[in-house]
Protein backbone atom coordinates (compact mmCIF):
# COMPACT_ATOMS: atom_id res chain seq x y z
CA UNK A 1 0.00 0.00 0.00
CA UNK A 2 1.24 3.33 -0.59
CA UNK A 3 2.41 5.06 2.54
CA UNK A 4 -0.12 7.92 4.07
CA UNK A 5 0.86 11.01 2.18
CA UNK A 6 -1.04 14.79 3.07
CA UNK A 7 -3.66 15.50 -0.07
CA UNK A 8 -1.86 16.11 -3.18
CA UNK A 9 -2.56 19.02 -5.08
CA UNK A 10 -4.23 18.50 -8.76
CA UNK A 11 -2.06 17.34 -10.92
CA UNK A 12 -1.42 17.90 -15.10
CA UNK A 13 -3.17 14.85 -15.57
CA UNK A 14 -6.28 15.47 -13.88
CA UNK A 15 -6.64 18.92 -15.79
CA UNK A 16 -6.23 16.68 -18.60
CA UNK A 17 -9.01 14.33 -18.01
CA UNK A 18 -10.77 16.81 -17.43
CA UNK A 19 -10.63 18.74 -20.01
CA UNK A 20 -10.57 16.07 -22.97
CA UNK A 21 -13.75 14.54 -21.56
CA UNK A 22 -15.45 18.13 -21.69
CA UNK A 23 -14.23 18.61 -25.52
CA UNK A 24 -15.43 14.87 -25.81
CA UNK A 25 -18.83 15.35 -24.63
CA UNK A 26 -19.10 18.81 -26.88
CA UNK A 27 -18.26 16.92 -29.76
CA UNK A 28 -20.43 14.23 -29.22
CA UNK A 29 -23.34 17.34 -28.90
CA UNK A 30 -22.04 18.60 -32.28
CA UNK A 31 -21.96 15.38 -33.95
CA UNK A 32 -25.78 14.81 -32.73
CA UNK A 33 -27.72 18.56 -33.67
CA UNK A 34 -24.86 19.63 -36.41
CA UNK A 35 -24.51 16.49 -39.06
CA UNK A 36 -26.42 13.68 -40.50
CA UNK A 37 -28.83 11.52 -37.58
CA UNK A 38 -27.28 8.68 -39.79
CA UNK A 39 -23.46 9.45 -38.94
CA UNK A 40 -24.75 9.00 -35.19
CA UNK A 41 -26.67 5.78 -35.40
CA UNK A 42 -23.13 4.47 -37.15
CA UNK A 43 -21.16 5.25 -34.06
CA UNK A 44 -23.66 3.98 -31.25
CA UNK A 45 -24.70 0.58 -33.68
CA UNK A 46 -23.59 -2.86 -31.97
CA UNK A 47 -21.00 -2.69 -35.06
CA UNK A 48 -20.22 0.81 -34.93
CA UNK A 49 -17.10 2.87 -33.80
CA UNK A 50 -17.16 2.66 -30.17
CA UNK A 51 -18.49 -0.75 -30.08
CA UNK A 52 -15.44 -1.86 -32.80
CA UNK A 53 -13.12 -0.20 -30.68
CA UNK A 54 -14.22 -1.00 -26.80
CA UNK A 55 -12.90 -4.40 -26.57
CA UNK A 56 -9.52 -3.88 -27.53
CA UNK A 57 -9.03 -0.86 -25.02
CA UNK A 58 -10.37 -3.17 -22.55
CA UNK A 59 -7.94 -5.91 -23.24
CA UNK A 60 -4.51 -3.10 -23.35
CA UNK A 61 -5.72 -2.41 -20.03
CA UNK A 62 -5.61 -5.99 -18.54
CA UNK A 63 -1.77 -6.30 -20.14
CA UNK A 64 -1.30 -2.80 -18.39
CA UNK A 65 -2.13 -3.55 -15.12
CA UNK A 66 -0.20 -6.75 -15.44
CA UNK A 67 2.88 -5.11 -16.29
CA UNK A 68 1.75 -2.26 -13.79
CA UNK A 69 0.81 -4.32 -10.81
CA UNK A 70 2.96 -7.45 -11.35
CA UNK A 71 1.41 -11.00 -12.73
CA UNK A 72 2.31 -12.37 -9.08
CA UNK A 73 -0.05 -10.79 -7.26
CA UNK A 74 -3.48 -10.58 -6.39
CA UNK A 75 -4.18 -6.76 -8.15
CA UNK A 76 -2.48 -7.76 -11.05
CA UNK A 77 -4.32 -10.50 -12.01
CA UNK A 78 -7.83 -9.17 -10.50
CA UNK A 79 -7.70 -5.81 -12.04
CA UNK A 80 -6.35 -7.93 -15.87
CA UNK A 81 -8.99 -10.02 -15.20
CA UNK A 82 -12.00 -8.05 -14.59
CA UNK A 83 -10.51 -5.84 -17.41
CA UNK A 84 -10.74 -9.05 -19.73
CA UNK A 85 -14.33 -9.67 -18.66
CA UNK A 86 -15.73 -5.77 -19.59
CA UNK A 87 -13.96 -6.59 -22.75
CA UNK A 88 -15.75 -9.79 -23.24
CA UNK A 89 -19.32 -7.86 -22.02
CA UNK A 90 -18.17 -5.65 -24.84
CA UNK A 91 -17.37 -7.80 -27.80
CA UNK A 92 -21.42 -9.54 -26.70
CA UNK A 93 -19.60 -12.58 -25.47
CA UNK A 94 -22.25 -12.78 -22.85
CA UNK A 95 -24.36 -13.83 -25.39
CA UNK A 96 -22.18 -14.77 -28.49
CA UNK A 97 -22.23 -18.68 -27.59
CA UNK A 98 -26.04 -19.13 -25.84
CA UNK A 99 -29.33 -18.17 -27.27
CA UNK A 100 -29.46 -14.99 -24.96
CA UNK A 101 -27.60 -13.01 -22.86
CA UNK A 102 -26.24 -15.23 -19.36
CA UNK A 103 -26.86 -12.18 -17.53
CA UNK A 104 -30.30 -11.98 -17.94
CA UNK A 105 -33.32 -13.57 -15.74
CA UNK A 106 -35.03 -14.86 -19.22
CA UNK A 107 -32.14 -16.59 -20.03
CA UNK A 108 -32.10 -19.16 -17.36
CA UNK A 109 -36.44 -19.55 -16.98
CA UNK A 110 -36.28 -20.13 -20.54
CA UNK A 111 -38.21 -23.74 -21.79
CA UNK A 112 -36.40 -23.53 -25.36
CA UNK A 113 -32.91 -23.04 -23.68
CA UNK A 114 -30.99 -26.51 -23.11
CA UNK A 115 -29.97 -27.57 -19.49
CA UNK A 116 -26.11 -27.54 -20.62
CA UNK A 117 -26.36 -24.01 -21.84
CA UNK A 118 -27.64 -22.89 -18.66
CA UNK A 119 -25.53 -24.41 -16.51
CA UNK A 120 -22.15 -23.29 -18.48
CA UNK A 121 -24.10 -20.41 -18.77
CA UNK A 122 -24.86 -19.36 -15.38
CA UNK A 123 -20.95 -20.95 -14.57
CA UNK A 124 -19.59 -18.00 -16.32
CA UNK A 125 -21.72 -15.49 -15.03
CA UNK A 126 -20.90 -16.60 -11.55
CA UNK A 127 -17.59 -16.30 -11.84
CA UNK A 128 -17.66 -13.25 -13.32
CA UNK A 129 -20.21 -11.66 -10.88
CA UNK A 130 -17.57 -13.20 -7.90
CA UNK A 131 -14.27 -11.30 -9.88
CA UNK A 132 -16.40 -8.00 -9.83
CA UNK A 133 -17.47 -8.52 -6.01
CA UNK A 134 -14.02 -9.23 -5.05
CA UNK A 135 -12.43 -6.19 -6.72
CA UNK A 136 -14.96 -4.10 -5.90
CA UNK A 137 -14.68 -5.00 -1.95
CA UNK A 138 -10.53 -4.77 -2.35
CA UNK A 139 -10.73 -1.53 -4.24
CA UNK A 140 -13.10 0.19 -1.70
CA UNK A 141 -11.30 -1.54 1.34
CA UNK A 142 -8.08 -0.05 -0.35
CA UNK A 143 -9.28 3.09 -1.03
CA UNK A 144 -10.57 3.56 2.34
CA UNK A 145 -7.37 2.87 4.17
CA UNK A 146 -5.31 4.77 1.81
CA UNK A 147 -7.54 7.81 1.74
CA UNK A 148 -6.82 7.29 -1.70
CA UNK A 149 -9.36 10.51 -2.41
CA UNK A 150 -5.93 12.46 -1.47
CA UNK A 151 -3.76 11.75 -4.34
CA UNK A 152 -4.28 12.50 -8.18
CA UNK A 153 -4.57 8.20 -8.98
CA UNK A 154 -7.55 7.99 -6.41
CA UNK A 155 -9.31 10.78 -8.06
CA UNK A 156 -9.30 9.68 -11.23
CA UNK A 157 -10.15 6.14 -10.54
CA UNK A 158 -13.20 7.55 -8.68
CA UNK A 159 -14.29 9.44 -11.64
CA UNK A 160 -14.08 6.45 -13.96
CA UNK A 161 -15.96 4.93 -11.14
CA UNK A 162 -18.76 7.45 -11.44
CA UNK A 163 -18.85 7.76 -15.21
CA UNK A 164 -19.05 4.10 -15.22
CA UNK A 165 -22.80 4.76 -13.12
CA UNK A 166 -23.25 7.82 -15.37
CA UNK A 167 -23.01 5.47 -18.75
CA UNK A 168 -25.87 2.94 -16.74
CA UNK A 169 -27.62 5.70 -15.64
CA UNK A 170 -28.01 7.46 -19.27
CA UNK A 171 -28.99 3.41 -20.35
CA UNK A 172 -31.61 3.06 -18.48
CA UNK A 173 -32.74 6.74 -17.78
CA UNK A 174 -35.22 6.94 -21.20
CA UNK A 175 -36.92 3.86 -20.64
CA UNK A 176 -37.53 4.85 -17.07
CA UNK A 177 -38.72 7.97 -17.45
CA UNK A 178 -41.34 6.63 -19.95
CA UNK A 179 -42.59 4.18 -18.08
CA UNK A 180 -42.62 5.62 -15.01
CA UNK A 181 -43.73 8.98 -15.53
CA UNK A 182 -45.04 9.18 -19.59
CA UNK A 183 -42.32 11.21 -20.64
CA UNK A 184 -40.79 11.15 -24.18
CA UNK A 185 -37.78 12.50 -25.30
CA UNK A 186 -37.08 14.02 -28.87
CA UNK A 187 -34.72 12.13 -30.95
CA UNK A 188 -32.14 14.78 -30.44
CA UNK A 189 -31.96 13.97 -26.86
CA UNK A 190 -32.01 10.49 -27.36
CA UNK A 191 -29.87 10.18 -28.76
CA UNK A 192 -26.91 12.74 -26.85
CA UNK A 193 -28.17 9.97 -24.01
CA UNK A 194 -27.00 6.78 -26.36
CA UNK A 195 -23.91 8.75 -27.73
CA UNK A 196 -22.84 9.85 -24.16
CA UNK A 197 -23.26 6.13 -22.93
CA UNK A 198 -21.46 4.41 -25.42
CA UNK A 199 -18.77 6.94 -26.23
CA UNK A 200 -18.02 7.20 -22.08
CA UNK A 201 -18.16 3.53 -22.08
CA UNK A 202 -15.33 3.38 -24.80
CA UNK A 203 -13.41 5.91 -22.78
CA UNK A 204 -13.71 3.91 -19.71
CA UNK A 205 -10.34 1.46 -19.80
CA UNK A 206 -8.42 4.83 -21.19
CA UNK A 207 -9.19 6.49 -17.66
CA UNK A 208 -8.34 4.00 -15.98
CA UNK A 209 -5.12 3.45 -17.61
CA UNK A 210 -3.91 7.04 -16.86
CA UNK A 211 -5.43 6.60 -13.04
CA UNK A 212 -2.86 2.58 -12.93
CA UNK A 213 -0.14 5.15 -14.72
CA UNK A 214 0.05 8.17 -12.26
CA UNK A 215 -0.80 5.98 -9.61
CA UNK A 216 2.74 3.73 -10.68
CA UNK A 217 4.55 7.37 -10.85
CA UNK A 218 2.97 8.09 -7.56
CA UNK A 219 4.11 4.93 -6.21
CA UNK A 220 7.77 5.42 -7.98
CA UNK A 221 8.06 8.70 -6.39
CA UNK A 222 7.03 8.01 -2.84
CA UNK A 223 9.46 4.55 -2.77
CA UNK A 224 6.42 2.64 -1.93
CA UNK A 225 7.57 -1.27 -1.88
CA UNK A 226 4.38 -3.39 -2.45
CA UNK A 227 0.34 -2.45 -3.93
Amino acid sequence: MLPHVSRQPVQFEEKAVLIGLLLFSLLLLFIVYALDPAITRSLIAETGLFELVSPPLWITLAALCLFKLGANNRWGWGTAALAAIFAAREADWHKAFTADSIFKHAFYRSTEISATQKFWGGLAAAASVVVLLWMLVACVRHICKTKAWRRAWGRLTLLSIALMVFTKICDRLENTIKVDYGILLSAHESALFHMHEEGIEMLLPILFAVALLVWAKDRARLGATAV
